[in-house]
């Protein structure tokens, strides 16, 4: 469908523009001059000039950062406890917003009601990256400024800096329709071409596999790997049921623990003696399509790269490496590679030839943020020049042996910058096999691991999949053993990923399920044929609680992610219901309730 007209405004260098600026302001519009600049009529206006019970996307930096919408009373934090280093995983650097102040990236919108105030930028132009935008929302002034990220970028006159597209319009799937005008050129034809000869990113329908993080972690080793692999076709797990005995493509995933350090992609042959090629030949022999999980920017201080290639690692002026973030799993801190390097890039592009000579064809490229932040780049230049010449190379094999494709999954990437080179990507928080993590909570980590912030990501970024990228949710959870989520819990996750993103991805151990997660899988497998042929979307009812939606009107329902229950308030439409989680007429706390019919 084509959407709704969008205006565009575009920003070029002048002679005398700011050279090497961190960041450079290039427009503020108030919210009476952005509707004015979307077309919106006097009467449409009012309710953003009046600025009453307007809500604000503010977007997010990369997959971790927050994703949904935020009322008056809400805000996001700017800094984390304890630990400061946390927040380089949700916040752009530099990007730490002023009092009263939100900030948002990529794209940003005001709702008010059913109407949506859109501002989506421009990542490309001719073949050529432009800087991110960073956006400014000031609720209290109505105000909201563009801003370039571009430390080291040194502009020439006439210079395209960016393109804003600006609209207005009724209802989400207008703005999905929309946005997929907007952005329909930027996509790259010939990954995305690739992808959907893969059968992994192509179509409709979504992508289902297993991997092994979100149960072994990085206790994995080379006998309980050939264990899950040979498991998943002998039990009626929910991989097995809704892509295996539907002979669909399906994903076979090794995660983080199969190396000998983070920055050190080696295998570790005392857990893999066999090493990773004859694993991606018996799993290919299985009929799955072999995936290996990587993350080639960022290294730990015990890794070779770091003693014996320090000159690749990115310093600050002072000399000291830059910090790329922390993770309690390695050790601590780690860093990122100086981009700018041809001898590091050529790694890169060596360390992918490698992997995919090994075999794999889902290639799982993980902590891309790192890859812009700002250093004495030993060639000079911005970081979003070095990352996209970067993502290229990462990307640039879309084969493998005997012509297989090759198919790229990014993760804790920078969403603006990277969907022309992963159309498939992860765009919210880690999940996790409990509700939420409390003491990460306390630490102010909005990116935390967490059943309940994925959530919140993959219902607040729904509107991207299919238009911006193929959404990946994170896994599903079927299983009781290691698992504290309740039936409920483990439902509503299951549905969300299927009704609002395009991957359905499981870490159960096939052989340890029980009964009853046999049977809910059974269930949700069911479910998932039932509600195939519509698309759906989610629209904020309240504080945690959101309306599901579907193109044709004829399924709707309630997602409950509070820990309250929701009183009824809406009519029902006459039909009958998928899912009732109601009781004494409220909408259970963690729950989804779905219903099929027509309006009254």
């Amino acid at each position: 469908m084509p959407g709704v007209p969008y205006q565009t405004k575009t920003f070029y260098a002048e002679s005398g523009a700011p050279q090497n600026a961190f960041c450079m302001e290039i427009v503020s519009w108030t919210y009476e001059e952005l509707c004015a600049a979307a077309g919106l009529g006097e009467k449409e206006r009012e309710p953003f000039i009046q600025n009453k019970g307007v809500l604000v996307y503010p977007g997010g930096w990369q997959s971790w950062s927050a994703g949904w919408e935020l009322a008056a009373d809400e805000t996001l934090p700017h800094k984390t406890l304890l630990l400061p280093d946390l927040i380089k995983l949700t916040n752009r650097e530099g990007d730490a917003p002023k009092r009263g102040e939100i900030v948002g990236h990529f794209l940003m919108y005001l709702r008010a009601g059913d109407t949506y105030l859109c501002i989506a930028s421009r990542a490309w132009t001719g073949g050529a990256p432009l800087p991110p935008v960073t956006f400014r929302i000031n609720r209290k002034k109505q105000r909201v400024a563009a801003e370039l990220f571009c430390p080291g970028k040194r502009w020439t006159p006439h210079e395209m800096m960016a393109e804003l597209r600006v609209f207005a319009c009724e209802g989400y799937f207008n703005l999905k329709d929309t946005l997929a005008a907007v952005y329909r050129m930027e996509v790259n034809p010939h990954l995305s071409s690739a992808r959907a000869r893969n059968g992994l990113s192509g179509g409709k329908e979504p992508i289902g596999g297993y991997e092994s993080w979100y149960n072994h972690y990085t206790n994995i080793n080379e006998t309980l790997i050939l264990e899950d692999l040979e498991a998943l076709s002998a039990t009626d797990n929910l991989i097995k049921l809704v892509f295996l005995d539907e002979n669909k493509p399906a994903v076979f995933q090794i995660d983080d623990g199969w190396e000998q350090r983070v920055g050190q992609w080696e295998v570790d042959e005392k857990k893999f003696p066999g090493g990773l090629r004859s694993l991606a030949e018996k799993i290919e022999a299985r009929g799955l399509t072999p995936g290996l999980w990587i993350a080639p920017f960022i290294v730990t201080k015990k890794s070779k790269i770091f003693s014996e290639k320090y000159e690749w690692v990115l310093k600050d002026k002072k000399g000291k490496p830059v910090v790329a973030g922390f993770n309690n799993l390695w050790d601590g801190r780690y860093y990122c590679l100086d981009l700018s390097r041809d001898d590091a890039l050529a790694y890169i592009e060596g360390l992918i030839d490698t992997v995919i000579d090994w075999g794999f064809r889902y290639i799982k490229i993980d902590f891309l943020y790192a890859g812009f932040f700002f250093g004495d780049f030993a060639q000079g230049g911005s970081p979003y020049e070095h990352y996209e010449r970067a993502c290229a190379l990462l990307t640039k094999r879309t084969g493998a042996a005997l012509n297989a494709p090759v198919a790229y999954l990014g993760c804790g990437l920078p969403l603006g910058a990277s969907f022309r080179h992963f159309p498939l990507s992860r765009i919210g928080a880690d999940t996790r096999e409990e509700w939420d993590w409390n003491a990460a909570k306390l630490l102010g980590h909005t990116g935390r691991p967490s059943a309940y912030i994925n959530l919140l990501d993959t219902i607040g970024r729904s509107f991207f999949d299919g238009v911006i990228y193929r959404n990946d949710p994170d896994v599903a959870f079927m299983r009781t053993r290691n698992c504290k989520l309740t039936e409920n819990e483990k439902e509503l996750i299951a549905l969300v990923n299927f009704l609002l993103a395009g991957q359905i991805m499981i870490s159960d151990d096939p052989l340890r399920l029980e009964p009853a997660d046999l049977q809910l899988a059974k269930r949700m497998a069911a479910l998932y044929a039932a509600l195939a042929d519509d698309e759906y979307g989610a629209v904020r009812l309240d504080r945690d609680v959101f309306r599901l939606i579907s193109r044709s009107g004829g399924i709707t329902g309630v997602i409950n992610l509070s820990n309250r229950p929701y009183p009824q308030r809406e009519p029902l439409i006459n039909g009958r219901f998928l899912i009732d989680r109601r009781k004494n007429g409220a909408y259970a706390p963690h729950s989804i309730s779905i219903q099929t019919g027509t309006s009254p």
